[in-house]
């Protein structure tokens, strides 16, 4: 599994130190888990410094039982920034879910440097597997923005009564999360605290150092902090102010009013590394959170319910290649200027739209060309509660002619994604599409080198068509050589450029489909050159360009029309 990580730019420090082995103690409590026979292991990209032979490969760190739930396993690393997580097991699959208030690129994070751990090193707070603080604590992320400074080679330190160590700066050491934006998580028992940034790592360097900061965020000197047992985010303050650095160029809003909603509104997206960020409650069901974005730069994203609640981005408004939302934010925002994206949590629309009625949908695959599994064949999807593989529905052939169905009472969003499964739905190699090279027209990237296939629900019962596993349907899906394909813009506007080298001289026709099959444009001629396509009158969403040669051979790509 790859895992994206930071490595903090303090290349002074760690130069003169680059012989310093910390020792690292990870801690976690396992109590409310049923510990795998496998054993508890943890991974990150720490293991490479620390002489193992690769990051990020959980069974190489097995952690040892030391009593009361705890696991431990120590590691000497040289002076930096490092993410990590715990594994229930020896592999990828049972590892946590981090929340999102305590995680960089969804993944745990600690920096150590030698000034602050040299004497005794660095133990870590024995948090609950999965969950964001350790028993009876509460968590807090505490994030200051150095937009405006120069940042000391030595890095950002927090110093306070907030943690063990207080008021120590060199142990506080904060890592550079995203951007000008540098972070520490800090565990206490519930509490009133009050803590300082420092840019480097000891005083004299600190936040107003004469005393006398503002009133609306300080107490004396010191920011305030009021710790609950449900954790707590700062707002990222720009150094030595109780202010941002500047007003966010970018708005995002999401209007939740179709969902149960008791945790609020998150964002997780490319520009915080997938980490659910919580926005601010507009109190009328919407959401929003001010960002601050490149100019000129695309982005993608999700919104979810609560942290941790992923929402399912229908295909119509899904990034290319992907199946999450995208924005662009615009080079030409004058200063002060905002670019706001909104939309409704699981649909394309920017206010919420009535769902489709519950309804029944029946499902059915042709398995005459598959050894079925004796395990049964299953499907998994968006529509399952919970969804995809926890949530997997056994399908079964009662006349015995290989067509295997369930009917299913859907309820919820009208697009949803699905597959069919031969045996053990934990195995993904038991999935329809796994280690299909390219997309065909019946599915989707699910953004992990595997394949969906989709349908939008009409709210009332429907019967789907027989489909035969891991295909679209019986005609040839071997792929038309076209050569070099060219098609621009995608997303289109109002019209879109097919440019195909066709090298062989095939015969070659192109039809257009909506994402239920339905053609809307066909018998177009795209043998050579250039071919435009006049999308103006196609609503909004997903279509599929079909192109075929007389052998019936065919290639599918996909265009997006905004």
């Amino acid at each position: 599994m790859m895992k994206k990580f930071y490595l903090m730019a303090m290349a002074a420090l760690f130069c003169t130190a680059a012989i310093a082995q910390i020792p690292v103690t990870f801690r976690v409590d396992m109590s409310d888990q049923d510990v795998s026979p496998d054993g508890v292991h943890l991974a990150g990209n720490w293991q490479a410094a620390a002489g193992l032979p690769e990051d990020w490969q959980p069974g190489q760190s097995e952690m040892t039982s030391v009593g009361d739930g705890i696991y431990e396993y120590e590691a000497s690393l040289p002076p930096g920034a490092y993410q990590y997580k715990y594994v229930n097991g020896n592999d990828w699959g049972p590892d946590e879910a981090v929340p999102g208030d305590v995680a960089a690129d969804g993944n745990r994070f600690f920096a150590v440097t030698v000034d602050g751990h040299q004497l005794d090193g660095l133990t870590l707070p024995a948090v609950k597997f999965g969950e964001a603080a350790p028993e009876g604590m509460g968590y807090a992320r505490l994030q200051v923005d150095m937009a405006n400074e120069e940042v000391s080679e030595a890095g950002v330190h927090i110093a306070g009564d907030v943690f063990e160590q207080e008021w120590t700066p060199a142990y506080g050491t904060c890592v550079n999360t995203s951007g000008t934006f540098w972070t520490y998580i800090a565990y206490n028992v519930p509490g009133d605290y009050i803590y300082k940034y420092i840019n480097g790592d000891d005083w004299g360097l600190n936040e107003w150092p004469a005393g006398g900061g503002p009133d609306e965020c300080t107490d004396g000197s010191n920011r305030t902090l009021a710790l609950t047992i449900d954790g707590v985010v700062s707002p990222a303050f720009c150094y030595n102010t109780c202010e941002t650095c500047s007003d966010p160029n970018v708005v995002l809003t999401v209007d939740m009013s179709n969902v149960d909603n008791d945790n609020g509104g998150y964002v997780a997206g490319e520009f915080n590394g997938f980490s659910g960020q919580p926005m601010a409650d507009n109190g009328d069901g919407t959401y929003s959170i001010g960002l601050f974005l490149s100019p000129d730069s695309t982005y993608e994203f999700k919104f979810q319910n609560g942290p941790g609640g992923w929402e399912g981005v229908p295909v119509a408004c899904q990034a290319e290649n992907s199946d999450n939302r995208v924005f662009t934010v615009p080079g030409d925002l004058e200063e002060g200027e905002q670019f706001e994206f909104s939309a409704c949590i699981n649909q394309c629309s920017e206010e919420c739209v009535p769902e489709p009625d519950p309804a029944n949908v029946t499902f059915r695959v042709d398995m005459n060309e598959e050894d079925v599994s004796a395990e049964g064949v299953f499907i998994i999807g968006t529509f399952t509660d919970p969804v995809w593989q926890d949530g997997a529905v056994e399908l079964t052939d009662g006349d015995s002619d290989g067509i295997y169905e369930v009917t299913v009472e859907i309820s919820g969003a009208a697009d949803f994604l699905y597959k069919y499964v031969n045996g053990d739905v934990s195995e993904p190699t038991n999935e329809e599409f796994n280690g299909f090279p390219e997309q065909l027209s019946c599915n989707v990237t699910n953004n992990f080198g595997g394949w969906n296939r989709f349908h939008t629900r009409s709210g009332e019962d429907e019967v789907l068509p027989v489909v035969p596993f891991a295909a679209c349907g019986p005609l040839s899906t071997n792929n038309v050589e076209l050569g070099a394909v060219n098609i621009y813009p995608n997303p289109s506007f109002g019209s879109t450029f097919v440019e195909i080298e066709n090298p062989n001289g095939y015969n070659l026709r192109m039809n257009i489909m909506d994402i239920t099959g339905k053609i809307v444009r066909e018998n177009i001629l795209v043998n050579t050159g250039r071919k435009e396509i006049n999308t103006s009158n196609f609503a909004p969403g997903l279509y599929l360009l079909n192109v075929t040669n007389e052998r019936s051979e065919r290639a599918v790509y996909k265009l997006m029309v905004r």
